[in-house]
């Protein structure tokens, strides 16, 4: 029996992330012999484990084997869903979204048991795992709820889900809806077709169905579904979805190109979900589920892009025997057969593909979103990062305007950088403009210095180098972009690429850089520590114990009578700098009048002898310095 899917942290990424599962095969070979059904699983578990890392995915096996244990077990039925998914003519990712409570969960259990067969609804209903204690079945637990999440009434991680349709089969992810995991929330927009979004009928528009819309524009979604839900509560009321339909046309005024549905629901008794409701015979446009077969009827992209994943060697094809290397990556859309010439990005280089590679099969021709390997009839410069068109189609650019939703705890400051992903490119990047931060709920544009945790905002964003991309609007996966800390590596915004910036446009800009623009980009303000001569080895403990905490810092003796240390002094705090200065009093008395603030001033009093007095003066100094962030 195909049961809906029960997803382990590491596992539930790598089934959504479909881009990820081109690699069946191994760099290096495997000393034991391992079955179809666990190499494949295994690949799911590397790739999850390293999602934003792919060139870790493939190390030796050898050196996860218990790690990845556990993810080889009891996996063969998951496996032929796995492989059922890429032989349907396509595949559609949704996310479910709104409010808390609003019966998201349910929806998703619903839909999933409403498209099984006989013989699985029972086996179902027999299961105590998906049971409450008055024999109902809670289809919540179906979606991949845990039991503490039921427990509570939310969702709290991302789950996901499949059930086919007549024409294609759904991936849909269960998110939360707390603004607390707004970063989970926004995570699985990033990689949706089309948003379900819940409002309850007996609450109508709550401010997190404002926040979820806007969230899922902001991440490129441009079909909405919004599935007025709970109905049966309001007695199937016309008049009460009335009222919430026309409060939804109202607030998608202000969201361009948007593609829109409005439907009534009751996701715990099934009404309307998938086939028509009797109980609403004044609503007539169609089920939820017939609703999205329509939707995906009219979602196209026939352009071909190809995003290069690795370079694969030539004994790693399972059953064929390769002369030439092998292009390993993701076709983002579009159709690509043998003979036909493709383009390569960044050389600009034309080749002819002679053979294509399916999964683990020879094939002719692939339609649509598909892990992919290509062999081309000539050597070509290709790595990580290269994009594959049918013709000179994209652009480059160092610059870029962008909607982003920053996820950090870290908040974002203007030039400060970090690691930008585009595709599988993976390139230095800052953030050189906030132009304007979104208020969530009114929608209204807002001054904004530096960005906080779920802050929305439009960028500008400088590069390292020249980038190949697309705006969002053009193709999804070419026009998002994810940034990364540059210290600890961890995500720390999704973005919608808007447009390229022009060269024109960077040198009207080209002014002197301020004092306040540097201690923006620094993330901290200019600040004095000031020491006597003597004090040489106090000023180097508390640099480094700075310096430890992340602060900007420099060091710097001068006697202070001299223009020349004057300007020296200046330069510094011009540089958004913590200054330990070690200096005469009269020095002290220059420097102070230099940086004119009294609270960006600290006196290193020079009495602190003993080890528990200067500890104490560390704590002094860390609360001084925390001011100046």
């Amino acid at each position: 029996m195909s049961q809906p899917i029960q997803l382990n942290t590491v596992e539930k990424e790598a089934i959504y992330r479909m881009r990820e599962l081109f690699a069946l095969q191994k760099e290096v070979s495997i000393a034991t012999e391992v079955s179809e059904e666990q190499e494949f699983i295994t690949t799911l578990a590397e790739q999850a484990l390293y999602p934003e890392k792919p060139q870790l995915c493939f190390q030796k096996v050898e050196e996860n084997l218990e790690e990845q244990a556990a993810f080889q077990q009891d996996d063969t039925e998951r496996f032929h869903l796995a492989k059922k998914l890429h032989n349907r003519p396509c595949i559609c990712r949704l996310i479910t979204c709104g409010g808390v409570d609003d019966g998201k969960s349910t929806l998703i259990g619903r839909l999933l048991y409403d498209t099984m067969d006989k013989q699985e609804q029972e086996s179902i209903a027999k299961n105590q795992v998906y049971l409450r204690k008055d024999g109902s079945i809670d289809y919540a637990l179906l979606a991949g709820m845990t039991e503490e999440e039921a427990k509570q009434g939310i969702t709290v991680q991302v789950s996901y889900s499949t059930f086919e349709g007549k024409s294609c089969s759904f991936l849909m992810a269960d998110v939360p809806g707390h603004e607390e995991y707004t970063r989970n929330m926004a995570y699985a927009a990033l990689d949706s077709d089309t948003a379900i979004i819940m409002i309850a009928a007996n609450k109508g528009i709550v401010p997190q169905t404002r926040r979820h819309t806007k969230i899922c524009y902001f991440m490129g979604i441009r079909n909405m579904i919004f599935a007025v839900n709970k109905m049966d509560m309001t007695g199937y009321d016309r008049a009460v979805f009335d009222m919430i339909l026309k409060e939804i046309r109202q607030m998608m005024q202000e969201y361009p190109g948007c593609h829109i549905q409005i439907v009534p629901v009751a996701a715990k008794s099934g009404v309307n979900i998938i086939q028509a409701a009797s109980e609403m015979p004044w609503y007539q446009n169609g089920s939820l589920l017939e609703l999205l077969e329509q939707m995906l009827q009219s979602k196209k992209d026939d352009r071909f892009y190809f995003l290069t994943q690795r370079i694969c060697k030539s004994s790693q094809i399972k059953g064929a025997v390769i002369k030439k290397r092998v292009i390993q990556g993701e076709m983002v859309s579009g159709t690509l057969q043998t003979g036909d010439e493709i383009f390569v990005y960044p050389t600009n280089q034309y080749a002819k593909v002679t053979k294509l590679y399916l999964l683990d099969k020879d094939v002719e021709i692939v339609n649509g979103k598909n892990p992919l390997g290509i062999e081309l009839d000539r050597e070509l410069d290709i790595a990580r990062g290269s994009v594959l068109t049918k013709t000179d189609i994209l652009g480059s650019t160092d610059c870029i305007e962008a909607d982003i939703l920053w996820t950090s705890d870290n908040r974002l400051t203007q030039g400060k950088r970090y690691l930008a992903k585009i595709g599988t490119d993976l390139v230095n990047a800052a953030v050189t403009k906030i132009h304007y931060q979104v208020d969530v709920n009114t929608g209204d544009h807002r001054y904004a210095e530096y960005l906080t945790k779920n802050a929305l905002a439009r960028c500008e964003l400088c590069f390292s180098k020249q980038v190949y991309l697309t705006a969002e609007k053009e193709n999804r996966t070419l026009g998002t972009l994810k940034l990364f800390e540059r210290e600890t590596g961890l995500l720390a915004a999704y973005g919608n690429i808007i447009q390229t910036i022009s060269g024109e446009v960077w040198k009207e800009n080209c002014k002197e850089v301020t004092a306040a623009e540097r201690e923006m980009a620094l993330g901290q303000k200019a600040g004095l520590i000031l020491f006597l001569h003597d004090e040489e080895n106090y000023a180097n403990c508390v640099e480094r114990y700075l310096l430890g905490m992340g602060f900007h810092t420099m060091q710097l003796m001068v006697e202070g009578t001299d223009e020349k240390e004057r300007i020296y002094i200046r330069k510094f705090l011009d540089a958004g700098m913590i200054l330990l200065l070690r200096t005469t009093p009269e020095g002290i008395g220059m420097a102070e009048n230099l940086i004119g603030e009294q609270d960006r001033i600290f006196s290193f009093a020079g009495s602190c002898r003993e080890k528990e007095e200067f500890s104490n003066c560390l704590k002094q100094i860390k609360q001084w310095a925390s001011s100046l962030l």
